[in-house]
């Protein structure tokens, strides 16, 4: 009984004292993609409201599998924490042998939505999604398409638009989105398949053809949508967030939780965030686990509607 008692003592002790050491926040992309670069300046503010540092640990790798998988073996103590990206952690397992479900991730918060684009090199013959099209349609799988990686947003966003195009293209997944802009810049990829914020960072050194959104969007209000170019069921996007492992004691998620609830408040943040390109979309633990088994079920009727996974 006094051993239980102690193990008891020892256990509340260490969660009423989280965090006592520095925290490790597993990015499954490589340093310089979109994840990466807006997670460091999460990292950059976490100490104020963590009093610890957070230390980011890429893990690049299939689309972050290898990051996610190796996050689902992590002890559950609130000390290795996982930089989330949706669809991919909804739709992988359900495609792909994975180490990690959706239930792996406990939600802290959201941070960010980011919108696929399409866009090629600024010397790129393509100038517009219509000679996208005209060009897959006579060289069928002949265009290359560059991707951060199988069943990723951007990936999905490719495969929606083969459907309601039809047509086919070769699509190219890479170990994240730094590896595919870098081909696309170097003339390897036809197109890139990307995050807005990569886009948009890129400036001119891109021609952007379009953007998975409903409407335009304020940071590049000039791109037009895939609704208005004619392919309405092109809506996709990559949104981030921070979750801990599955059986993470209720005390440390609410302790993290407040704490990252504020620094996504904190002004010079979002200043920095803003001229990042990155476009906020702030949840709540709750919000986020609604907006999981939202994104459960219209992912799951996405891939069988269009015969990724079969129908039962």
């Amino acid at each position: 009984m006094c051993s239980l008692l102690l193990l008891v003592s020892c256990s509340n002790s260490d969660t009423d004292s989280y965090p006592s050491k520095s925290i490790e926040l597993i990015v499954a992309f490589s340093p310089g993609a979109a994840t990466d670069t807006q997670a460091r300046i999460i990292s950059k503010y976490a100490n104020e409201y963590l009093d610890q540092e957070l230390v980011i640990v890429n893990k690049p790798g299939g689309g972050g599998q290898v990051g996610w998988n190796q996050f689902a073996t992590a002890n559950p103590d609130g000390y290795t924490l996982a930089a989330y990206n949706l669809p991919h952690i909804i739709t992988q397992p359900l495609v792909n042998d994975t180490s990690y479900s959706l239930d792996t991730f406990e939600p802290i918060v959201n941070w960010g939505g980011d919108p696929t684009v399409f866009a090629v090199n600024q010397d790129s013959s393509i100038e517009s999604l219509d000679d996208l099209i005209d060009e897959a349609r006579q060289n069928p799988d002949g265009l290359t398409i560059g991707n951060a990686g199988k069943y990723v947003g951007q990936h999905l966003a490719i495969l929606l638009l083969e459907n309601a195009a039809d047509i086919d293209v070769e699509d190219v997944a890479f170990q994240g989105s730094s590896e595919a802009i870098a081909s696309m810049l170097g003339g390897h990829t036809d197109v890139l398949a990307g995050n807005l914020s990569d886009v948009y960072r890129l400036g001119d050194e891109v021609k952007p053809l379009a953007i998975a959104t409903e409407e335009r969007h304020s940071f590049a209000p000039d791109i037009p949508t895939f609704t208005e170019l004619g392919y309405p069921e092109v809506i996709m996007s990559t949104d981030r967030g921070i979750a801990a492992r599955e059986g993470t004691p209720d005390e440390i998620i609410e302790k993290l939780q407040e704490a990252f609830s504020k620094l996504l408040a904190d002004e010079d943040f979002l200043d920095e965030m803003e001229q990042a390109g990155a476009d906020m979309l702030v949840m709540n633990r709750q919000e986020v686990l609604d907006e999981f088994q939202s994104r459960s079920e219209l992912y799951t009727e996405l891939l069988k509607s269009i015969d990724v996974i079969e129908n039962e």
